[in-house]
C-alpha cells in the first residue's frame, strides 16, 4: 500500500492512476459530478448523505455587488466551485469583535469583506478552477472540529479519503491540517497524510510534503501512528 501511497502524489504516480483506474472506471457523468462541488453536494444530499449546509453563492459580478455580507455566520468557509487541491479555499474562524466588515482566519490573521470581494472576484474569473473557466464561489457551514483530532490538527477539520475499487474499499488515509497548509487538509498545501490499515482503522505511516515519511506531528511529540479512527465500518460503508 505504502509504495503506491508514496507514488502517488508523484506526478508519474497521479498520471498512472488518472489514466489507468479514474478514467477506464468511472463514467463521464460521474466525473463530471465530483468535478463540481456544488452538483455534487445536491446529489450526496438527495440520496441521503450528509454534506455541510450551503450558506450562499455567487455565480456573477453584480450578484457579488449586491450580496448582504450581514448574513453570514461568524465561522464559515469560502471556496470555489471548481476548484481542485485546496486552492481558493478561504477558512475563517470568527467575527472581529468591534468590527463589522472583518472576520479572523486561522493564521489570527483578519480578512475584510473588501478582501473576500477580491478573492471572489478570481474565483469568478477562473483563477482557482480546473482549466481557469468562470466559476462559481460559495459559502458553506465550516465543521467543527472532534476532540479526538484537536490535539493532531492546526485550526482546521482532518478528514479521511476512502479509495473504492469496485465497491472494496481498498486504501484509506487520514488528511491533518498544519500551520503551514493554513489549516486545510489538502497536501498539496501541506497537509500531513497518514495511511490507515483497512481491518483496524489504526493509522501506520504518515507522509508531509518535501520532509516524506515522518513519525509525529512536526513539533510535537505526538505519533502520527497508531491511532484509531472512530466510526470506522460506518465510513468504510459511507464510502462504498
Amino acid at each position: 500500500m505504502f509504495d503506491f501511497f508514496k507514488k502517488s502524489h508523484s506526478v508519474l504516480g497521479m498520471n498512472a492512476r488518472n489514466l489507468e483506474f479514474i478514467r477506464p472506471y468511472n463514467p463521464k457523468r460521474a466525473k463530471e459530478i465530483a468535478d463540481n462541488k456544488l452538483l455534487c453536494k445536491s446529489v450526496l444530499k438527495k440520496n441521503g448523505i450528509f454534506v455541510s449546509s450551503l450558506i450562499a453563492k455567487i455565480k456573477t459580478v453584480p450578484e457579488l455587488e449586491a450580496f448582504d455580507w450581514q448574513t453570514l455566520p461568524a465561522s464559515f468557509a469560502l471556496k470555489p466551485n471548481r476548484g481542485f487541491g485546496g486552492e481558493g479555499i478561504v477558512v475563517v474562524y470568527g467575527k472581529k469583535k468591534e468590527r463589522s466588515d472583518a472576520w479572523i482566519k486561522a493564521d489570527g490573521s483578519l480578512i475584510t469583506i473588501e478582501d473576500l470581494k477580491n478573492h471572489i472576484r478570481n474565483i469568478l474569473d477562473g483563477s482557482f478552477s480546473l482549466s481557469n473557466i468562470p466559476d462559481t464561489a460559495f459559502f458553506e457551514e465550516r465543521l467543527q472540529l472532534l476532540k479526538l483530532f484537536k490535539p493532531y490538527a492546526y485550526k482546521g477539520i482532518p478528514d479521511i479519503r476512502v479509495i473504492v475499487f469496485n465497491k472494496v474499499p481498498v486504501m484509506a488515509m487520514l488528511r491533518l491540517p498544519t500551520k503551514e497548509s493554513g489549516g486545510k487538509a489538502n497536501l498539496q498545501q501541506g497537509a500531513l497524510g497518514a495511511g490507515i490499515d483497512m481491518s483496524s482503522g489504526i493509522t501506520t505511516t504518515a507522509i508531509h510534503g518535501k520532509s516524506g515519511f515522518i513519525d509525529k506531528v512536526p513539533g510535537t511529540r505526538l505519533l502520527l501512528s497508531g491511532l484509531k479512527i472512530p466510526y470506522w465500518k460506518d465510513i468504510l460503508t459511507l464510502s462504498v
